[in-house]
């Protein structure tokens, strides 16, 4: 329904039902929503409203989503901030949203927030009015000078100060109004902003609820995922449009959620693939989570080949998952039903009535049939509304009929889902044809025995080859030799990298579900030490 506001997800559960569990305590859907009405009236009466951004700066507890549904329902919105962001990252974000408040946590995990704020750029906190601790660690000093930063000359208030009065009944928010800023990777240039609004978001969880069968059952959710990001702001709500519970994990720790997957009688998991392989790992060879429904897994770290096996053996229904953030997380999934050789794969059939794909060719442009890969395209009602302050960049978007342009490599199954390969900016171009690096890099894992590897195509010799570099674990013997005998036994003869260099880490950009290669700069590493070995030659 196109008319419903984010706070309805709210406003239609059962008040005495349980919303949410955290650290071993229960929160009804009526305490939720009188914390996030005591929080919207806090917010108003500083000064903040319908059309303002709030940044949302906290970690996995209650309180985030306390003031996300607080903020709709005055019709602002959150720009969400990784927990993970340094002083360039929030202050670049802050400034770009024109945040007039700040939520936050002063400290966490040995990290001092509050220091860090008073080292941002003075003019990215040009419009910040409202500073909003979490806790009453962070004070402001009686009498800051008009020299002093401004983040010491912001007004500031506790959150439970903020949200102790008795809040009026009056909602600003409408179905059209923005409620979440999410941010792009950006691993390549500036990251994107990207806007949601309250009705397709209402919408889009109610597609997923009903999707993965959430409704009217007893499902109950885990989420170990950051909510900061798409991924983790989707599950959580289509948990609350399913009503069902949902277990709020503040830092994924493989040992501890594993037994919050038995204790709570979880339904529904979602999460990347290595985390699915360090649960196997920390619930020892008993462990079977015999509640567990399915396992929706984005595939984030290449050469675990065996993990789908693995999980099938215990009784765990792995299914493989897509989304971006400008669609949410969760647009598509794998159905339940499916073998496992389509489940373990990234992609699926769209959640949302009415949605559709289909996949052009990269070269001429034209719809491709079943089976053949190229560009995926979307179009569903649950879209953004768009890149914030970018009209050309929305445009650029989407083609002339409406279809979302991802800049994913993918090929439709013939029964309206599609499998993703991967990013269309991560294929090889190498003898003439794609190649997706992940079958190479996977070669590269099994013969090395490397913890990770990365895979990008260079011009050497003419041509552009591939170049594999790897990170290696406990133990790890670099055998540069034995692993291009291995790749030249198994893979076509433009597949076999010309080097396989072992480095100490990859290049990344941190993400609220991990972090992510930054591929231009590995291939920059790759033609810098191949001409470095070039030089040393002659």
């Amino acid at each position: 329904m196109t008319d419903r506001t984010l706070f309805d997800l709210l406003e239609a559960a059962p008040a005495n039902a349980v919303a949410l569990r955290f650290e071993g305590s229960a929160i009804t859907y009526d305490t939720l929503r009188q914390r996030a009405l005591r929080i919207a009236d806090g917010l108003r009466r500083h000064g903040v409203g319908r059309g303002d951004v709030v940044g949302l700066w906290l970690p996995n507890v209650p309180d985030w989503l306390g003031v996300a549904f607080a903020c709709a329902r005055i019709g602002a919105s959150v720009m969400s901030l990784n927990m993970r962001y340094g002083a360039k990252e929030a202050g670049d974000f802050i400034r770009r949203a024109r945040c007039k408040a700040l939520v936050y946590m002063p400290a966490y995990r040995g990290k001092d927030y509050e220091a860090l704020m008073g080292t941002v750029e003075p003019q990215s906190l040009a419009t910040l009015a409202l500073a909003v601790p979490l806790s009453q660690t962070a004070t402001q000093p009686e009498r800051a000078s008009a020299t002093a930063h401004p983040w010491l000359r912001l007004a500031r208030v506790d959150l439970d100060d903020l949200a102790g009065g008795e809040p009026d009944a009056v909602a600003g928010g409408h179905s059209g109004d923005p409620c979440i800023i999410l941010s792009s990777s950006g691993t390549t240039s500036q990251p994107k902003l990207i806007v949601h609004g309250q009705g397709p978001v209402a919408r889009h969880a109610g597609d997923v609820a009903a999707g993965l069968a959430m409704l009217g059952s007893d499902a109950r959710l885990l989420l170990a995922i950051p909510l900061c990001g798409a991924f983790g702001y989707t599950v959580a709500m289509s948990a609350l449009a399913a009503q069902a519970p949902l277990t709020l994990v503040e830092n994924f720790e493989p040992v501890e959620t594993a037994r919050l997957l038995l204790a709570d009688g979880i339904t529904h998991m979602f999460g990347t693939n290595d985390m699915l392989d360090k649960l196997l790992d920390a619930g020892g060879p008993d462990w079977k989570p015999h509640a567990l429904r399915m396992y929706g897994h984005a595939n984030f770290t290449p050469g675990l080949t065996a993990l789908p096996q693995r999980a099938q053996r215990r009784g765990i229904v792995m299914r493989g998952c897509y989304g971006l953030s400008e669609t949410l997380a969760l647009f598509a999934s794998q159905p339940a039903q499916a073998p496992l050789a389509r489940r373990e794969q990234s992609g699926g059939v769209p959640l949302a009535p009415g949605a559709r794909v289909r996949v052009r060719s990269l070269e001429t442009g034209e719809s491709l049939p079943p089976g053949e890969s190229g560009e995926l395209e979307l179009l569903t009602p649950d879209v953004m509304l768009g890149y914030l302050d970018d009209a050309a960049a929305t445009a650029a978007a989407f083609t002339d009929d409406g279809y979302l342009r991802t800049g994913d490599l993918a090929c439709l199954n013939g029964d309206g889902g599609f499998t993703h390969l991967s990013r269309i900016g991560d294929v090889l171009r190498i003898g003439g044809y794609l190649v997706n690096p992940l079958e190479i890099e996977e070669v590269v894992l099994a013969a090395s025995g490397a913890a990770a590897c990365q895979v990008v195509a260079v011009e050497a010799h003419g041509s552009a080859r591939p170049v594999a570099f790897v990170v290696g674990g406990s133990g790890y013997t670099h055998a540069e030799p034995a692993v291009l005998a291995a790749c030249k036994a198994q893979l076509a003869v433009f597949k076999v990298p010309i080097r396989v260099f072992r480095v100490d880490a990859f290049p990344v950009t941190p993400s609220p579900n991990g972090e992510k290669v930054r591929k231009n700069e590995l291939r920059t590493m790759a033609r810098q030490m191949l001409a470095a070995e070039e030089t040393a030659r002659c």
